[in-house]
């Protein structure tokens, strides 16, 4: 299924803990760590330890795929 992600109230200039990431974004934490993974964008660290992604990063390779992504369809209908 093609997501398009919400990037509108990203900034360049922050780093964003994955968590929040996922919260701003639509994405889950395993689709944000197997892109980190392939190589979309880096993990850094944070003062208090947490995994950041870099605002300008993200935006740059979202922009780069049109803000949208393969995801795999979750069925809640039950």
């Amino acid at each position: 299924m093609e997501y398009e992600m919400k990037v509108k109230e990203l900034d360049e200039g922050t780093n964003y803990p994955i968590d929040v990431l996922a919260g701003m974004t639509g994405l889950g934490f395993d689709t944000i760590r197997k892109l980190e993974s392939q190589g979309k964008f880096s993990f850094k660290q944070n003062e208090r330890g947490e995994q950041t992604v870099n605002g300008k990063q993200f935006l740059d390779w979202a922009k780069s795929v049109g803000n949208k992504i393969e995801v795999e369809k979750t069925d809640y209908t039950h």
